[in-house]
């Protein structure tokens, strides 16, 4: 699914202990305004002012209830074994352009953001906002659709921070029928920000979505979600490596039983724009995608919207299709060069479609080898297991 996670700015009660912050609050009712230097990790949220460095304790326990935004100028550090817990609803975490964070987690001590109750859908996610291109407009830029937040730019280096060794678990709270949040959504983020060892599990929408930027990823650990486990858009072109996806067999009788294993677009409105970075065109190395039989999306990639791409070591089990291709240009980028290779199809029924009148000649632009896709075929890979909570997982676990 696309879309934009943003909200009207919630009132600020925000906690700091490392440093001391000096933080503004506008109630809504009577707008007036209120300093304060308290801290209070019951009731996280608010605003990081600009030129404010915020270090969090992680011998407490953050309770996010409601809207935590870091400003542009402003920087949230997040020390290694941290917890936050989301209220019900739409809690979230965002970073706007020129903001930083950091997620210091290591190993033995992640950080964990979750739910104040486990499930899926129970609270929101995290938002990160950068500098680079995205193609919604000549400028690179483009604005959400809800809080009028601007992301993108010119930028494609620029650094939003830090994050690795994070969990994400029970994110994607859906606040209208048509907008919900992904666990993390990558809005115009550049390739100076760091982005490794992360888990997101028992999500109620899209794992993680890049909209545009250049921003690269590694070590990615996403099981459980209710959509799609990675999708990107808005001319993305980062290159990502070891992806270990897959559905959960506790909910293949759900409403949202999982669907497809990566979704691919350039832009849902104009798929051969030329806009900043133009053509969605990511590098994705070592993936395994499983999925199960279950609802009218059982794809394990679905790339469409005139994206492109270069797929190298990928293996796909338990989906109905393999590889769905939609628009000319995608089909036309793909079966013009071989840019799909070492793939590995595993129980899947129809390995390849497109929107052509000789769907089967796809297969001709793959080179189908056994590979180890994340690492160690279709069973869990050795650097998902500890710090991530799972110690094993293959193709039983995600049903069929």
């Amino acid at each position: 699914m696309k879309k934009n996670i943003f909200r009207a700015v919630f009132c600020l009660t925000l906690m700091a202990t490392a440093t001391t912050a000096i933080v503004s609050c506008s109630r809504s009712d009577d707008n007036t305004e209120n300093n304060t230097s308290t801290v209070d990790p019951a009731n996280f949220k608010g605003e990081i002012k600009a030129g404010t460095t915020v270090t969090l304790d992680p011998s407490k326990v953050y309770n996010l209830t409601g809207k935590l935004l870091v400003e542009n100028g402003a920087t949230l550090i997040i020390p290694a074994g941290t917890v936050i817990k989301g209220a019900q609803g739409a809690t979230y975490l965002i970073v706007d352009r020129g903001g930083k964070i950091f997620m210091n987690g290591t190993a033995e001590k992640p950080v964990v953001f979750q739910g104040a109750q486990a499930g899926q859908g129970f609270w929101g996610g995290v938002v990160i906002l950068g500098n680079a291109p995205t193609n919604r407009s000549a400028s690179g830029t483009s604005t959400s659709e809800l809080g009028d937040m601007v992301y993108g730019g010119t930028n494609k280096t620029d650094n939003s921070g830090i994050m690795t060794y994070v969990i994400i678990k029970d994110s994607g709270f859906k606040y209208n029928p048509e907008k919900e949040f992904n666990g993390l959504s990558l809005f115009g983020v550049g390739s100076g920000t760091t982005v490794s060892n992360i888990a997101i599990m028992d999500g109620a929408d899209d794992g993680i979505e890049f909209f545009g930027g250049n921003v690269n990823a590694s070590n990615l650990l996403i099981l459980g979600c209710g959509d799609d486990s990675f999708d990107w858009t808005e001319g993305w072109q980062g290159t990502v490596t070891n992806v270990y996806a897959a559905r959960k067999k506790e909910y293949v009788n759900a409403v949202e039983p999982g669907n497809r294993g990566i979704e691919a677009d350039t832009q849902d409105t104009d798929p051969n724009t030329t806009n900043g970075n133009g053509a969605s065109n990511p590098t994705i190395k070592n993936f395994t995608l499983i999925g199960n039989s279950k609802g009218s999306e059982s794809q394990g990639m679905k790339i469409r919207a005139g994206s492109n791409g270069v797929f190298e070591n990928i293996v796909i089990a338990n989906f109905n299709v393999g590889v769905d291709f939609e628009t000319q240009r995608t089909y036309d980028w793909f079966t013009g060069a071989n840019r799909i290779t070492n793939i590995q199809f595993v129980n899947v029924a129809t390995k390849s479609k497109a929107k052509s009148p000789f769907p089967d000649a796809i297969l001709t632009a793959f080179v189908e080898k056994e590979n180890q896709g994340a690492g160690n075929g279709t069973g869990l890979p050795s650097w998902a297991k500890g710090w991530s909570g799972v110690n094993s997982f293959d193709v039983a676990d995600a049903g069929n």
